[in-house]
């Protein structure tokens, strides 16, 4: 990945919460400070800071999920921050299924060059496999 100039981002700040629910406080954490009983729910301000801000860089943006526990409302602002990156890109984007949701909530759908509601389908298509409801529409075109 080094030699073709990509790289994988590590989140340095996170969002964690000492419990899964909706009322559960919320606690941003540089990552060398998360504790064993915190429970990570979103990547925190400097992180989505930074992956905006790479983003801008982008020729064609394929994202396939939230990056936080976009339900409840203290764990989307990282899910939030990237939509808007998106949304204000150049990039050809392609958004996969789950948080299309999230892009209708946050007011992006129009500026998503594709959202795709077909779940884990979308990243086997992008892979090159063969879906099989592609395959008999094949089928049926070929005679």
């Amino acid at each position: 990945m080094a030699k073709r100039g990509a790289s994988v981002p590590i989140p340095v700040d996170v969002v964690c919460a000492k419990e899964f629910s909706a009322t559960a406080a919320a606690t941003v954490k540089d990552v060398k400070d998360v504790a064993d009983d915190d429970m990570i729910l979103d990547i925190g301000p400097k992180t989505a800071a930074l992956l905006a801000e790479q983003l801008k860089a982008a020729g064609t943006i394929v994202w396939n999920g939230p990056v936080g526990v976009f339900e409840f409302d203290q764990f989307g602002n990282g899910t939030k921050v990237l939509a808007q990156a998106i949304a204000d890109s150049k990039a050809f984007s392609i958004a996969g299924a789950r948080h299309a949701r999230r892009h209708r909530q946050v007011r992006h759908c129009d500026r998503i060059g594709y959202i795709s509601t077909g779940g884990g389908a979308f990243l086997e298509f992008l892979e090159g496999k063969t879906l099989p409801a592609f395959e008999v529409l094949e089928q049926r075109a070929a005679g």
